[in-house]
């Protein structure tokens, strides 16, 4: 999944590692205000300033963590750190450290980040959601793969001008659109009480260079009152299950957070909350509803052509979370897995929008995560690639429920990405004179 807005819009800790090792990585203060952006609305590409979040989305909050220290954290271009939280299910107790959740299953529909840049007036964020997330379990090596929802948040608002702070909170509306993901309750929709089977994750990536102290997410979780006197007595708690109660660190978040691609990767605090040093966790409020899946989901899209993945042949862009840009117009075509990647229940199909009418294409196979220019568009996936029947669009879109006449599984390897795109015809006024083109792609972690 992509998203693409346009908006016209000195102490520092050092961090150590499960090992209490030195790093460059700081806790960076911040001196300017902290603005409130609003809310933008994918499914209408508007703004709404000035409410909350959860009213536009929603309804309810489902995982809280706000309660702000001050500070925010340097991460330099490339750099990727992530951090994990839990959304109760029905079978979590309620007491001190735990709620009871409405449901084994949420269907996410808004998030709202905050976050501190010196670039001058845009930058570029890369956000990434993970389903049963054991935290920091890998020594800094990565995150599960397929990510749950990925998203590349392109000219969101950072520092002023001439390159001073700036610091944002903004509200993603995915209401009404195919952004919207599901988290399991618990991880797989039953409480385990262990932190690395109950968890989710979130990572957040600089996508671009970073000037001055850097930029990244704020820190947040302050349950002793040490920056913030609001947030005294809630610091363990969360919202959930509804938005009238105040900030919490979020239900299950813990003063750690992972960091990739960095020498130092790994797991790492800043020397430890009681000592009065801010808690490492990072600001992030989910929105949403009832769920339709327990765990996983059939996959989600990579590879885009509107500007935020590969380079499309001619420049010729597609709209957000679209291939590049076809013979219908300034928009490219689509690809979208539905029903269940499980090799017990295999309902997985496919749905093709956007391309031109009357057109044959097919479904594409492979092993490997790619961006390459072919045709008018990106080839999303090569390695060991397998090619489905020919099936000849209709109207501009087509489904395709199976893969040589068996389930899409038949060609996939349980415990291990598989992806796949649709590969059409497009000979007669296509951007570039490629006479083919390509829809995003969309990878797939088959189960039993």
């Amino acid at each position: 999944m992509l998203l693409r807005f346009t908006l016209s819009a000195a102490g520092a800790m050092v961090l150590a590692g499960s090992a209490f090792a030195q790093n460059a990585t700081q806790a960076q203060p911040i001196t300017s205000p902290v603005k409130d952006a609003g809310t933008f609305h994918l499914a209408t590409g508007t703004w709404t300033r000035g409410v909350a979040p959860v009213a536009l989305a929603g309804p309810e909050v489902i995982y809280d963590n706000t309660c702000t220290t001050g500070f925010y954290t340097g991460l330099t271009q490339g750099e990727d750190a992530g951090d994990s939280g839990r959304i109760p299910s029905t079978s979590s107790p309620s007491n001190t450290t735990s709620l009871t959740g409405l449901y084994d299953s949420y269907s996410v529909n808004g998030f709202t980040i905050a976050y501190c840049s010196f670039e001058p007036v845009v930058t570029t964020i890369g956000l990434g959601f993970y389903d049963c997330y054991a935290a920091c379990d890998n020594g800094g090596a990565g995150y599960p793969s397929p990510a749950t929802a990925a998203f590349a948040l392109v000219n969101v608002p950072a520092g002023t001008a001439t390159g001073s702070q700036g610091c944002w909170i903004i509200g993603f509306d995915l209401a009404n659109t195919t952004f919207a993901f599901d988290l399991g309750g618990d991880c797989n929709g039953t409480y385990d009480n262990v932190a690395s089977t109950d968890s989710f994750g979130w990572s957040w990536t600089q996508l671009v260079p970073t000037t001055g102290s850097n930029a990244g997410p704020l820190l947040t979780g302050d349950p002793l009152a040490l920056f913030n006197l609001s947030c005294g007595g809630v610091g363990g708690g969360t919202t959930f299950p509804g938005a009238s109660a105040g900030p919490g660190s979020g239900i299950g978040n813990l003063d750690q957070f992972e960091l990739t691609n960095n020498p130092a990767g790994g797991c790492f605090w800043f020397g430890g909350y009681s000592a009065a040093n801010p808690y490492s966790s990072f600001y992030l409020q989910l929105e949403g509803d009832q769920g339709t899946t327990t765990g996983p989901g059939p996959g989600s899209a990579y590879c885009f052509g509107d500007g935020g993945g590969g380079v499309c042949p001619c420049g010729n862009f597609g709209m957000p979370g679209q291939g590049c840009s076809n013979s219908t117009g300034n928009s490219g075509a689509t690809l979208t897995g539905n029903g269940s990647a499980s090799f017990s229940n295999d309902t997985l199909s496919f749905d093709i929008a956007g391309v031109p009418g009357a057109k044959p294409g097919l479904i594409i196979k492979g092993n490997n995560q790619v961006a390459i220019a072919a045709g008018d568009g990106l080839l999303c996936t090569t390695g060991q690639s397998q090619r489905s029947q020919v099936q000849v669009t209709s109207a501009g879109a087509t489904t395709y429920t199976d893969f040589l006449g068996s389930p899409f599984g038949s060609v996939a390897n349980m415990g291990a990405a598989s992806n796949f795109q649709f590969w059409y015809r497009d000979p007669i006024g296509g951007p570039c004179g490629g006479g083919f083109n390509f829809t995003n792609g969309w990878t797939v972690t088959y189960q039993p």
